[in-house]
């Protein structure tokens, strides 16, 4: 026997139902259902988005949830007492992936990118709605976001737009039409003049390395380059691949994507450019068989760059594959970058007709804070941070960096009877006052753990090596004072290191509550220091 139902009065539809039995009525997965009745297992009632179909559908196929009820009987009317925004977020968002999934078959890609990542960004924020550990101003803020972004797919797709008052749908039969027409006039109409953000930040995704002569494992380094003042503005994003040319560590984020922060609006020009510098590992050359020596070295590789005015016309640019260049003299690897910005053609060449390095590349705006908020399945899932060398241009109140830089610039050696050049590598140790070394204080760059010891790349026959090398220091202050730098030098071909072992103290190059940059250089053999 049917019964009206008293508390039983809406639901969400867990499983589709087909509908196959007399009176039956069909139903997908995310309907919203209106109860009228119920009887042994079975619901009466109707889609809220076809009113005017009743049928009948299995209990355990709705999931109820809270509603309240106005004018009890015949033509009573559910109100869901789940946020507004929330319940117009289910609906858009199941309507758009219909939608979304045409857009591929008409091959409207742009838009079909655009329109998974706006999907994507409104999954995150309606999970930090239904969390309900927000507060009430935030809570207005993210319901801010999440019209905004309903709205801007709405009219992308040419969809109705909907009218709201304080980010809540406005119901055609309580308002006038009159106040209806001033609220639409008022969306078509005003001029939103957006406050332009005064901080960037640059998400790198690492995807793998595509050249025909891999065989060995690689370093990839990234980092920021200011092409006008010849200078590094970021700290590096150092990440390891295997000998396919993919990621070693795919499971850790945070090993392969990275975020560049605190760019100011001055450095989104065309003279500042991501460079990528690319690192073998193994053998002094590249494909050798055999080795006195079966100690592997860091060898140059491959470079490639891009202009972060590339990035402007687009918030996104998903698998973008860069060139990659080798030098054509492994001495001016130093300044390959250099050499590719200014087109000097003649300093280097294609490393392989096919080469080429597959990043994932994305221009955030908007304070640390705003991106964690509005991205936040990012940091959820791992992302390491390479920070800018030196303060940001706003300094927000009680933010302090001690950090310590180090550049390992270049060197002089002679020769010491030898008939060729010597093959230099320069190891860095941090010891304490006592000399034993401290473990994990050198960092590599954002993307590895630091390390307890550095080895330069090596040149191939070369007695004056330039490495530009950028390292950072994180020791902590209680195990600064009486530390110091212990360099060593060796000729890769032999199995000893040379008799040069220079000690640098450097504390009195650590300025407390700011960013330090300590450039070493070798001259003539002995180790001199610019600060």
């Amino acid at each position: 026997m049917w019964i009206p139902t008293e508390h039983e009065k809406y639901g969400v539809v867990i499983a589709s139902f087909r509908g196959t039995v007399p009176h039956g009525l069909s139903l997908e997965i995310g309907d919203t259902v209106q109860i009228l009745e119920k009887c042994d297992g079975w619901y009466r009632g109707f889609a809220l988005k076809n009113p005017h179909l009743k049928g009948i559908f299995p209990t355990s196929f709705v999931h109820l949830k809270n509603a309240c009820v106005k004018n009890k009987g015949q033509f009573e009317i559910i109100i869901p007492a789940e946020d507004s925004v929330i319940t117009e977020m289910t609906s858009t968002l199941r309507d758009w992936g219909t939608m979304w999934k045409q857009l591929y078959v008409r091959n409207e890609g742009d838009l079909f990118h655009r329109l998974w990542h706006i999907m994507n960004e409104i999954l995150d924020l309606r999970r930090q709605v239904l969390v309900g550990h927000l507060t009430h101003d935030r809570m207005k803020d993210v319901k801010r976001h999440i019209t905004a972004r309903l709205d801007w797919g709405n009219e992308q797709l040419g969809l109705d737009l909907v009218p709201r008052k304080e980010y809540a749908m406005v119901d055609p039969e309580e308002i006038s039409i009159t106040e209806l027409y001033r609220l639409m006039e008022h969306r078509h109409h005003k001029k939103d003049t957006p406050i332009p953000a005064s901080s960037h930040h640059l998400f790198v995704q690492m995807k793998s390395l595509m050249c025909s002569n891999l065989g060995e494992e690689l370093e990839v380094i990234f980092s920021l380059f200011d092409s006008k003042e010849n200078r590094p503005i970021s700290e590096r994003f150092f990440l390891k691949l295997n000998r396919n040319g993919l990621p070693k560590c795919p499971e850790k984020p945070e090993r392969y994507c990275s975020l560049f922060m605190d760019l100011g609006s001055s450095e989104l020009r065309k003279d500042i450019y991501i460079t990528v510098h690319i690192i073998r590992i193994g053998r002094m050359g590249a494909g050798e068989k055999k080795n006195a020596c079966n100690v592997q070295y860091r060898r140059p590789f491959g470079c490639a760059v891009l202009s972060i005015a590339d990035l402007l016309t687009g918030d996104t640019k998903d698998d973008l594959i860069l060139k990659v260049y080798m030098c054509n003299t492994e001495s001016d690897w130093f300044q390959i970058h250099e050499s590719i910005i200014k087109k000097l053609n003649a300093r280097y060449n294609l490393t392989g007709s096919n080469a080429g390095l597959a990043v994932s590349l994305q221009l955030l705006h908007g304070d640390i804070e705003q991106i964690r908020r509005d991205y936040t399945s990012m940091f959820t899932h791992g992302v390491s941070i390479a920070r800018k060398l030196g303060f940001s241009n706003i300094i927000m109140p009680g933010e302090m960096r001690n950090d310590l830089y180090i550049t390992i610039e270049r060197g002089e050696f002679e020769k010491g009877g030898k008939s060729v050049a010597r093959n230099v590598e320069v190891t860095m140790y941090i010891v304490d006052c006592s000399g034993q070394i401290l473990n994990d204080f050198i960092s590599f760059g954002s993307g590895e753990p630091p390390a307890s010891e550095f080895h330069s790349f090596v040149l191939y026959h070369n007695n004056s090596p330039r490495w530009a090398e950028l390292l950072k220091l994180p020791i902590p202050v209680d195990k600064f004072r009486g530390a110091h730098l212990r360099f060593e030098f060796r000729h890769c071909s032999s199995k000893t290191y040379s008799e040069v072992v220079v000690i640098l103290n450097y504390n009195q190059h650590f300025l407390p509550k700011c960013s330090s940059h300590l450039q070493v250089a070798t001259l003539n053999g002995n180790l001199i220091n610019e600060s």
